[in-house]
This record gives C-alpha cells, sequence and structure tokens, in this order.
C-alpha cells in the first residue's frame, strides 16, 4: 500500500469515528430542539411602560428552560395634585406563552380573588421595543408600548 493511499485511509477511519462518537450528542440536540423551540434572544430581557413618568407595566421575560416564560407586573397608578405614584402592584406569572414570530401570547389570571382569565399579547417592534395589547381587560381592551430597559 502506498504511503498517501495508507494517510487518507487513516483520516477516513478517524472522521468516521468522530462522527460516530458524535451522533448521540448530535440526536440529543436534535430531540431537545423538536421538544422544546428554540427561543431567539431578541425575546429575553425586560420592557417596562409608564404612566406620569411612573412604571405602570413591566414585562420579563427568559429562557432559563429551554422555552419562553417570565412575569408580568401591573402597577396601579394614581395622580394627585400632579403628581403621580404607584399605590399598589400586582405581579403575575406567564401562562401558556407561546411565539409565533414577532408576536407572544399568553394569560394571566386577573387576581385579587377574580378566576378571570386575561388574554394578552407582546409585538415585538424591529426597534426592539414591544407593542402590549389585553384584548378583554376593558370593554376596548388595554394597549401600552413597553420600552425594553434590560
Amino acid at each position: 500500500m502506498k504511503k498517501g493511499t495508507f494517510v487518507s485511509l487513516v483520516a477516513a477511519i478517524v472522521t468516521a469515528a468522530t462522527l460516530t462518537a458524535a451522533l448521540p450528542a448530535i440526536a440529543q440536540t436534535a430531540a431537545q430542539s423538536i421538544d422544546k423551540p428554540f427561543i431567539h434572544p431578541a425575546w429575553t430581557g425586560v420592557w417596562q411602560g409608564n404612566l406620569g413618568g411612573v412604571p405602570a407595566v413591566t414585562l420579563t421575560l427568559a429562557n432559563d428552560a429551554g422555552e419562553a416564560n417570565g412575569t408580568i407586573v401591573f402597577h396601579a397608578i394614581k395622580n394627585e395634585n400632579g403628581h403621580a405614584y404607584s399605590f399598589s402592584t400586582e405581579p403575575h406569572t406567564l401562562i401558556h406563552p407561546r411565539i409565533e414570530g414577532d408576536t407572544l401570547s399568553f394569560q394571566v389570571i386577573r387576581g385579587n380573588g377574580s378566576a378571570e382569565v386575561l388574554n394578552m399579547s407582546a409585538e415585538l417592534n424591529n426597534d426592539g421595543n414591544i407593542q402590549f395589547t389585553c384584548s378583554n381587560c376593558g370593554p376596548e381592551g388595554t394597549h401600552a408600548d413597553l420600552e425594553r430597559i434590560q
């Protein structure tokens, strides 16, 4: 056997062995991708909407478990003598979060003893900020612009 042919044969055997050893890891990664869809990093962070210069809503999104999860915090705002302030805070865990394209949809339980489910969505804009909507919060729904703060 010629020296060049022998070197090529050894290289082919080493390559085949390396690929064979890597296949279980590749298969596991593929399976995880099917079970838990990839969440684009643009969705992870903290967004805040203000009312009268005071935080009114804070949306925090993470990808810790390989899928979208997070919290939303609502702040009730009062305005007395031209001074706005938060007098109540209501935190919620996102229920059934799902991302389709540029839109995150989720639900929260209204709270304060109510079991009403509120349907919410957040549309990620080109500038990295979010247009937030609660479709069944009030007769016309609620809309807010949320700015990325982290």
